[in-house]
């Protein structure tokens, strides 16, 4: 199987997750709002990593490749690496923290910050490995 058949596979699966998540902020289930807005973030993310060549074996390698060679190097804005982090701990949270809760607002935020992202990674595949500017914020 090609590489480049298992990036579309990745992106695909994003772009499902974040319907997922659209869905379940929808319906008020918050936790797996959260939890379908990171697997979205990590799916295409790990894409990006595929299309550098990059493996991984944990979910905590992903985080780190993240920061080590994209944020440290300017090649996406910083602010996404907090976006990432906020999503991997709360990820966590929602699953295995009992009665954990999250604000309407907030996870409707991070909804979007997580439909921002999957679209910047993507753009981010199709342009290749330069530095991107987050749309918000202007800066790398």
């Amino acid at each position: 199987m090609s590489r480049q058949i298992i990036i579309d596979y990745w992106v695909e699966k994003a772009r499902e997750d974040l319907a997922s998540a659209r869905d379940n902020l929808k319906s008020g289930r918050y936790q797996n709002a959260v939890r379908d807005a990171y697997f979205a973030c990590f799916h295409v993310f790990s894409s990006v990593l595929l299309n550098e060549g990059k493996t991984f074996k944990k979910h905590k390698e992903v985080r780190s490749m993240l920061h080590r060679d994209f944020i440290r190097t300017k090649k996406i804005d910083r602010s996404w690496g907090k976006h990432y982090d906020w999503l991997f701990d709360n990820r966590h949270k929602a699953d295995y923290r009992p009665l954990i809760q999250f604000d309407t607002d907030q996870v409707k935020e991070i909804v979007e910050e997580s439909e921002a992202f999957v679209k910047e990674m993507a753009g981010f595949l199709k342009e290749g490995s330069h530095a991107r500017k987050h749309p918000d914020t202007g800066s790398v």
